[in-house]
């Protein structure tokens, strides 16, 4: 226990007073209050704050308190650290503390916005262990800042280590494993619908081609939960491919899965014929390899599931000419195909007034939706 001041009050103002301290600053958070009979003492940072203009009667006195217990709410505890680690006088910087955060494995992963304002240079600079306090009060090991997507042709990620060695993560979702370098691979948590919902289609005996595969988001899920007979994997990221190499070694399903390295333009064209199903995982557009993704499917038909950023008041129009351009190259593939089933998935949104979404079609050459 430690000697404070304290400001104690009648136990019917203590609520009172106890709003008036914090609205001041002069409250200490630090250590709990204590009632005394019909009184509450609660601890204050000096006796020099005044209290005059208060009309409720107080008084004064040092006393011993205990210290409040840890805060069980992270985003407080993370504040209450940084707190301790500003010099006085620079109480603002409190303001700039990130509010939202992602955790992956052990790595704790802030947005790309975070601790960026030069303000955090000298605190940063001052204190050596400045991110490995974060990372313990947030339970992780390793810290991470989001950086924007590259923007070559595979989309890296371009994660800023702030404290750790090394960016490979293993994440588990859905019953699933995922391993990779999140300093060089892309992971959409905001995905995670989509990647549950493929997980519960029946595709048992399908095969499926997913033309931009990345580290396995949605094949995965269909070989292991839709039971699906096997999936080619487009993919020309080296980094996407060494991580789903690990995924589905990791699943159990490496027997099951082909990996088809290079750019996918080169790569669908030798599945022709062979899908039931194919997957166009890629945003903001998927639209360059529609035409081939329809040839990738069987003679009969089958299903396509096109990612693809619209505006909300445009959804309704994009699906009809989506479904009619897909028809339109069936067509000139010599394929005389209706439109069987259409579905449309909201996602997330992605930007003001733009959604996520996925427009779920299946064509069939005969009366019966493949």
């Amino acid at each position: 226990m430690d000697e404070l001041s304290a400001v104690i009050v009648p136990i019917q103002f203590g609520e009172v007073m106890y709003e008036n301290l914090r609205r001041l600053n002069a409250l200490n958070k630090q250590y709990s209050p204590v009632r005394i009979n019909e009184e509450l003492a609660l601890p204050i940072h000096s006796e020099t704050t005044s209290f005059h203009s208060m009309e409720i009667p107080y008084r004064i006195e040092r006393m011993k308190f205990e210290h409040s217990p840890p805060s069980l709410n992270p985003h407080q505890q993370l504040k209450e650290v940084i707190q301790g680690l500003i010099p006085h006088g620079m109480e603002h910087v409190l303001e700039f503390i990130p509010t939202k955060w992602e955790r992956l494995d052990d790595l704790i992963l802030f947005p790309k916005e975070a601790f960026i304002q030069p303000i955090w240079d000298e605190i940063i600079e001052d204190k050596n262990d400045f991110f490995e306090q974060i990372a313990n009060v947030l339970q992780g090991q390793r810290v991470g800042r989001q950086q924007p997507i590259a923007s070559d042709t595979i989309r890296s990620s371009q994660m800023e280590l702030l404290l750790g060695d090394s960016g490979w993560v293993e994440v588990k979702d859905n019953g699933l494993f995922y391993g990779f370098d999140a300093c060089k691979v892309m992971y959409s948590s905001g995905n995670v619908t989509e990647r549950h919902r493929m997980g519960s289609l029946d595709v048992k005996d399908e095969i499926i081609v997913d033309a931009f595969a990345g580290i396995g988001y949605y094949s995965l899920p269909l070989l292991v939960h839709g039971k699906a007979s096997h999936v080619h994997a487009c993919e020309l990221n080296p980094e996407s491919i060494k991580a789903l190499n690990w995924a589905a070694e990791k699943n159990g399903v490496s027997h099951s899965i082909t990996i088809h390295e290079g750019d996918n333009q080169s790569t669908l064209p030798k599945l022709r014929g062979i899908a039931d199903r194919v997957l166009l995982g890629l945003l903001p557009s998927s639209e360059a390899a529609w035409k081939p993704a329809i040839s990738a499917l069987k003679e009969q038909g089958g299903s396509l599931h096109i990612h693809m950023n619209v505006e909300e008041e445009h959804i309704e129009q994009w699906m009809i000419d989506t479904i009619q351009t897909c028809m339109d190259f069936a067509k000139q593939d010599g394929r005389t195909w209706h439109c069987s089933h259409q579905h449309l998935e909201k996602v997330k949104w992605y930007a003001p007034r733009v959604r996520h979404v996925v427009l779920d079609v299946s064509f069939s050459s005969s009366n019966s939706a493949s």
